[in-house]
């Protein structure tokens, strides 16, 4: 059931998003709200921002970053599914509170498939598997070998149950079936110090937080997520070379408006969003973060979140992770 803090700032955040509907022959012709389901500072809430300056630059419009954070990202995504379907307000996201959440807590009061519409894909980055380096393991090989001979020897960090991070762990646990234990961590920062001083064994996370851990020689990179070896880290197989077909998975980022906005409005808006993803500024800003900027049209969009969060029901049914509040 849904808590009363929970239930209480979901109907806070329906009642303050809707707003009449304003009656515009251009568009935009009033400030543009991009919600974001984080804390300021986090890496969604720095591409929002930087996509808003960008959208600013590119139209003139006034952008306004609207943070809403908590539930696991479901009180952002709620002030967007019960706004006013005018394209106004839209929600910058990562998979978590869309493709990964409703399929791990029941008291969701909103279905992202049927509730929001999928505007455009921004950018993506895959996981990179690592572990400390006073673990033997040199290749994925060896790391199953080792948690195959000593069921439940690895530790592995995560920002948290239920975090797309901690489910892609998962995954490797399930395909190679070994037993690894998930030492929760407060957020992706402590997680990663976990790993770097020793504390735990293994970690997944974007290839940027590690980067300068292997070159220090502190980790070391055993396989990243992606369908091809990163350019910045070509020494790195990916999981498939590592012998688990099909193991590809991107944490992503995109850009959703509420359900029943007008097809027109919704191309307007893909776009718009499309232009300010191929504008410099914006790729520099992406670069320094360790992402790939890449647009989908609206349809490809609305079939890759529809085939992500099938990729994610059927990890978190196989892995059978739940959430207790």
């Amino acid at each position: 059931m849904l808590t009363a803090t929970f239930g209480g700032a979901l109907a806070l955040a329906a009642m303050t998003a809707i707003q009449p509907s304003p009656k515009a022959q251009q568009f935009p012709s009033q400030p543009l709200k991009l919600v974001v389901p984080a804390a300021p500072g986090g890496s969604t809430d720095i591409l929002a921002r930087s996509l808003a300056q960008t959208i600013q630059q590119q139209t003139g419009a006034t952008v306004i970053v609207d943070n809403r954070s908590g539930a696991g990202g479901a009180i952002g995504v709620a002030a967007v599914v019960y706004a006013v379907a005018d394209g106004y307000t839209l929600l910058v996201t990562v998979p978590d509170g869309i493709t990964v959440l409703p399929h791990l807590r029941k008291d969701i009061p909103y279905q992202p498939l049927r509730d929001l519409v999928p505007i455009c894909f921004m950018a993506e980055t895959p996981w990179l598997f690592a572990v400390t380096s006073s673990l033997p393991a040199k290749t994925m090989k060896e790391l199953v070998q080792i948690a195959t001979a000593k069921p439940g020897s690895i530790r592995y960090a995560s920002p948290g149950v239920g975090t797309s991070a901690h489910l892609i762990t998962e995954r490797l646990r399930s395909e190679s079936k070994t037993d690894m234990l998930n030492v929760p961590y407060k957020g992706s920062a402590p997680a990663t110090a976990a790993v770097v001083n020793g504390e735990v064994d293994l970690i997944a996370t974007s290839p940027i937080n590690l980067t300068s851990f292997m070159e220090s020689g502190k980790l070391r990179g055993l396989a990243v997520t992606s369908s091809q070896r990163l350019p910045t880290l070509s020494n790195i197989p990916t999981m498939i070379e590592s012998g688990f077909p099909g193991f590809s998975a991107s944490a992503w980022f995109g850009v959703f408006a509420p359900a029943g906005l007008p097809a027109e409005r919704a191309d307007q808006l893909n776009k718009i969003i499309a232009a300010a993803v191929a504008h410099a500024d914006f790729q520099r800003q992406v670069a320094i973060m360790g992402l790939s900027p890449r647009s989908l049209s609206r349809a490809e969009f609305t079939e890759f979140v529809a085939a992500d969060s099938a990729r994610w029901k059927e990890v978190i049914d196989e892995s059978k992770v739940t959430i207790n509040d």
